[in-house]
């Protein structure tokens, strides 16, 4: 297991007003290609995969842009939901707000 350089938990909007999301986000250590491999975990019951695009924008505003990392092409992001039976997966994005969320096993997610 790899240790963790970072961690911290974050709100984020929803449907719902009077519901936000919450995800825990562990960053790790950067891959021999240069990745930055980040873990987006859901503590919420809502889908964090259906909120990628603001998630993304809390945590390149709120950390990555205070150290000057785009996340969006320089991270490795993984989303895992909070029900064990939906599918993990990692984004990669084609420019600022689209992206391809291509599905993983949770095996390949560092833990």
């Amino acid at each position: 297991m790899k240790q963790a350089m970072f961690e911290r938990d974050i709100l984020y909007p929803t449907q719902n007003p009077l519901e936000p999301g919450s995800v825990h986000v562990t960053v790790y250590s950067p891959e021999n290609t240069g990745g930055l491999p980040i873990v987006v975990r859901a503590k919420t019951s809502h889908n964090p995969v259906d909120y990628v695009t603001e998630i993304i924008t809390i945590l390149q505003t709120d950390i990555f842009d205070r150290i000057r990392i785009d996340i969006r092409t320089s991270g490795i992001i993984y989303f895992v939901p909070a029900d064990k039976t939906a599918a993990c997966c990692r984004v990669n994005f084609t420019d600022k707000d689209n992206y391809v969320c291509e599905e993983v096993l949770d095996a390949e997610i560092l833990i």
